[in-house]
């Protein structure tokens, strides 16, 4: 009996409610394609750096799972709180509380379990999207199959029902204590406005807006991690504290009773709003924080996105470089490796020069906006550190020229006494017009600046860090050697193959261990030492995205650096997908499940002579002020950090566009699933009321 009794109640239930079913199967969705990614043995195969977004992903499941299990606590609460007289009922006919307890559970579990299996029907076809996608990052072609991984399946059956289990044993607890009284008093408890103190509860607002503003100033500034945590969670406190502050706003508007309020429709639009946002404080601040977080990883995803393939071309422009500390290394030994796996289409031993002069180290130290360290010291000397050479890097004419050739790009000619610059694009902001003022002693010349040149030619370390000085070949012939490089265009792919045995040739002949013969090495050794990663003695002042190494094989390396970024990317897509879907599940029910409430309402609307059409205004006007509270307060709230960081972000890394393009497109298409949302709720509220 109780069984029928359940499955009656979760099929009108998934009627009542079907925004909500709607985005559990988009949640369920989600949750199967994206941890498909995980499992996916043909991701696997193709990165060695599967488990990076394995781990991501994972991490990411678990606020996913918190989030999900609130809005099922919170929708579970609620139609508790809607159908309460119906379980005093129930009660008064004789069910015990643990039979009403087990009978709501199976209702909620059964709507649960419908979206569940629709959902993984759905997630089936979301994850050949997210393939093509994700093999698309990496130029490769993906044929269209659905990977069924047992593993997978456990996983998003075991997180989904883990949401669950999360928010029915509190559901579970509330039956417990409560009493027929309670059960039946407990639908009016949303329509009770408490008041008092408004006048007070206003500076709220004006202190929660004073604190996001100080934690935006400390922003800018800088400060420890343990003050970073405390201003975070102050900051928290601030957005919920914010909406006490709006709703006495509203009330006391209310209650100044001004003549503009009585026009048009106004006092009853103020009325509603006041009603719902002093009775869903805390609700309307989880809705800000949920879609202020979402467009703030929206925003950080489209960064990393966007930046990738620019961080590659910059730093790889060539299929294989090698950087040796040896000044007269011939590189015959990584020559021969190369010709067992690939033909050398082009290849050039170049070399890198100094002549103790700290000039152009002394220029880039104290006007490049990225630089991290001290480089001037109080007696003014010059102080290399990790980002500069100890000296200034020179390069031959002649050697620039055919680098540019290899790349594709016009060879470039000098006076007798000039030389050029060869910098990064985002440098090259930070110059003023004194660069072309920098006169440079080289080689017993006096030489002036001609040009400056920014295509990209890999200034992590290996073709000098941030800068390298081109000059005529004669010059270069009065230097000392500082490094060697060896660059060079293959037939065909690099592949990890090849780039193992480079190492293993290069590393040797430098006296280093490669990274598994050092992991060996520690078996049975309780002191770890600390490994080499490279011979670079210098890697410039990129952050964020950086490649830095003596040694690059640019398919494999460009592949492990997408996979990285795309373990980023992807983990925050998903956690912006579900964070907004929440938030707008929330708004929607609560409005489409309060409508019949409503109807009473706009009933004696009409009686009053208001026509159809002017109710459907109202209905949407109201709507939109609902929708809109924690919209805007979210986009005000996240649009400078997110802005600030995307600035930062093009600062250090030379990307494309500034924070206000990452977050407009973030905000877009935010937006656009609202409007999806809010059209839902529209034309059901409508529905509803004119029933």
């Amino acid at each position: 009996m109780l069984n029928k009794l359940a499955f009656r109640n979760a099929k009108r239930s998934m009627k009542d409610y079907l925004v909500y079913l709607i985005t559990m199967m988009a949640v369920a969705a989600m949750m199967f394609a994206f941890n498909s990614l995980i499992f996916s043995k043909d991701i696997q195969a193709m990165c060695s750096e599967a488990m990076i977004l394995g781990a991501m992903l994972g991490l990411v499941t678990f606020f996913i799972v918190l989030i999900v299990a609130w809005l099922i606590n919170y929708m579970t609460k609620f139609m508790l709180e809607k159908r309460s007289r119906e379980f005093a009922t129930y009660l008064l006919i004789g069910l015990k509380k643990k039979e009403l307890s087990r009978l709501y559970m199976k209702e909620n579990l059964l709507i649960g379990t419908m979206a569940l299996f629709l959902g993984t029907g759905l997630g089936t076809l979301l994850q050949q999207i997210i393939m093509t996608v994700f093999y698309s990052v990496f130029s490769e072609d993906y044929k269209l199959h659905i990977q069924m991984d047992s593993w997978c399946l456990f996983m998003t059956i075991s997180c989904y029902y883990a949401c669950y289990l999360f928010a029915l044993i509190r559901n579970r607890r509330v039956f417990k204590k409560m009493s027929i009284a309670e059960l039946l008093q407990m639908e009016r408890k949303n329509d009770e406005l408490k008041m008092g103190h408004e006048w007070l509860r206003q500076y709220l607002f004006f202190l929660s807006a004073a604190y996001i503003l100080f934690v935006y100033f400390m922003m800018v500034k800088g400060c420890t991690i343990g003050i970073a945590m405390l201003l975070i969670a102050g900051f928290i406190v601030s957005v919920y504290t914010m909406f006490s502050g709006i709703s006495a706003f509203v009330v006391c508007r209310i209650q100044k009773k001004g003549k503009r309020i009585y026009q048009k429709n106004r006092l009853f639009l103020y009325r509603q709003l006041s009603s719902k946002v002093c009775t869903m404080r805390f609700t309307m601040g989880t809705l800000t924080i949920l879609l202020a977080c979402s467009l703030l990883g929206s925003s950080v995803s489209l960064m990393f996105a966007k930046y990738q393939s620019q961080a590659i071309d910059n730093t790889v422009p060539f299929d294989v470089l090698i950087h040796s500390p040896l000044p007269k290394d011939n590189f015959s030994e990584e020559i021969s490796t190369i010709q067992l796996y690939n033909n050398i289409q082009n290849q050039r031993i170049y070399r890198i020069y100094k002549d103790g002069s700290q000039a152009m180290n002394r220029y880039f130290g104290t006007h490049v906006a990225t630089v991290l360290e001290k480089h001037i010291d109080q007696k003014g000397n010059f102080i290399s550190g990790n980002e500069y050479y100890t000296y200034d890097t020179y390069m031959k004419l002649s050697d620039y020229n055919v680098l540019r050739e290899m790349l594709g790009e016009k060879t470039v000619a000098l006076g007798k006494n000039e030389y050029a610059i060869h910098t990064k694009t985002r440098i090259q902001g930070d110059f003023g017009d004194d660069i072309f003022h920098q006169k440079i002693a080289a080689g017993n010349h006096t030489l002036l600046l001609s040009e400056v040149y920014t295509e990209a030619f890999s200034q992590n370390g290996i073709n000098g860090a941030d800068y390298m000085i081109i000059v005529p070949d004669d010059i270069c012939e009065k230097m000392d050697v500082y490094y060697s490089v060896y660059a060079a265009d293959i037939e065909g792919e690099g592949t990890e193959e090849l780039k193992n045995s480079l190492e293993e040739v290069h590393r040797h002949k430098h006296g280093v261990l490669t990274y598994d013969e050092y992991e060996a090495s520690l078996e049975g050794d309780e002191e770890e030492g600390e490994w080499q990663g490279d011979l670079l003695k210098a890697n410039g002042t990129d952050q964020i995205l950086v490649m830095v190494a003596d040694l690059f094989v640019r398919d494999i390396d460009t592949s492990d650096f997408k996979f990285v970024v795309t373990s980023v990317t992807f983990p925050l897509t998903y956690i912006a997908l579900i964070f907004v879907c929440v938030a707008l599940t929330i708004l929607a029910v609560q409005q489409l499940s309060d409508s019949g409430k409503y109807k009473f309402r706009y009933e004696v609307l009409k009686k009053l002579g208001m026509k159809k059409g002017e109710i459907d205004k109202v209905v949407f006007h109201q709507l939109a002020l609902y929708y809109l509270v924690p919209a805007v307060a979210a986009v005000a709230i996240s649009s400078v950090i997110a802005i600030y960081a995307g600035n930062q972000f093009v600062r250090y890394t030379g990307a494309e566009g500034n924070g206000m393009y990452y977050f407009g497109i973030s905000l877009l298409i935010t937006a656009g699933i609202y409007m999806i949302y809010f059209a839902a709720t529209y034309i059901g509220f409508k529905r509803n009321v004119n029933e």
